[in-house]
This record gives structure tokens, sequence and C-alpha cells, in this order.
């Protein structure tokens, strides 16, 4: 019956609201994979200008270990206390941690900020494929949108290989 309860309470949510959610959630989701994509396509440029060749393969591993450590706990988290405030947290983290890579003045700043940045991706990632359920309990309308949610990651994949080159 539980899951009768649960399909009954996420039904009175208008399909407007959940929209607009999963649009946010889509263009964060699509900033997060953008920046994997440019950072990777431009890193031997930023290893040059920062003069940290012993640290390259750090710049890109520890956001991919922050970012993959920090997926299943957040998803878990976002069970518990619900999942806005980790989605507020992941755009604030992943944000600032951004802005730290950029003004980052030596390479082992920047492999700090990558991580931090990586927490703040992960967040994300698994706080937005959990809310698919939460907002689309029908299982045909939730495929629909996991669907979407991953097509984004392809769209801007292919956007930031595409902006890299310039």
């Amino acid at each position: 019956m539980a899951g009768v309860e649960n399909h009954d309470a996420a039904a009175v949510r208008p399909f407007r609201d959940s929209l607009l959610a999963m649009l946010g959630i889509g263009l964060v989701n699509m900033l997060v994979a953008l920046d994997q994509t440019v950072v990777s396509t431009a890193l031997p440029s930023i290893d040059a200008d920062l003069k940290g060749a012993e640290y390259y393969a750090w710049i890109a591993s520890v956001y991919l270990l922050a970012s993959i450590i920090s997926v299943p706990i957040f998803g878990r988290l976002g069970d518990y206390f619900g999942r806005k405030p980790f989605v507020i947290a992941s755009i604030t983290t992943f944000t600032a941690a951004s802005a730290l890579c950029g003004l980052a003045p030596n390479v082992q700043l920047l492999v700090l900020a990558r991580a931090l940045q990586g927490i703040g991706g992960g967040m994300m990632l698994g706080t937005a494929f959990a809310s698919i359920p939460d907002l689309f309990p029908d299982p045909h309308a939730r495929v629909r949108w996991q669907v979407m949610m991953a097509g984004s990651y392809g769209v801007a994949t292919a956007a930031g290989h595409f902006s890299a080159d310039f």
C-alpha cells in the first residue's frame, strides 16, 4: 500500500511544476557534463600555464574520484532529507568550486578546487537521477525523463568537445 500512497501524493503535483523542476535539473546536469568535457580537452593548456606536469593526472582524476564517491552518498541523503536542499547545495558547491578553479594560481590549488567541484557534480548527479521517480511515479513517464536526462549529457558532451576546439 505504501506504493499507492506515494503514487497518490506525487499525482497531486502539477505537471508544470515537475516539468520546471526537470528542466532546471537537466540544465545543471548539462553544466556538469560540459565542464567535464571542456576541462579534459583544455587540460594540456591549463597544465602548461600553471607549470605542474607532476599533477597533470590528478586534475582530472580527483574530480572523477570525488564525484563517484559523492553520488551514492548524496542520493541516499536526499532520500532522508529531501532533494531540494541537495540540488541547491550542489549548484552552490559546483559554482563556487568552478570559480576557485578559474582563480587557482597553482596546480595544487587547482587539484583541491577540482575535488570540491567533483563533490558538487556528484551531489548533482545523485540528486538528479533520484529525483525522477519522485517527480514522475508512472513508470512510462519516468523512462522518458530518464532518457531526456541521459540525452542532455550527450548534448553537453558534444558541445564541450565542439567549444573546446575554439
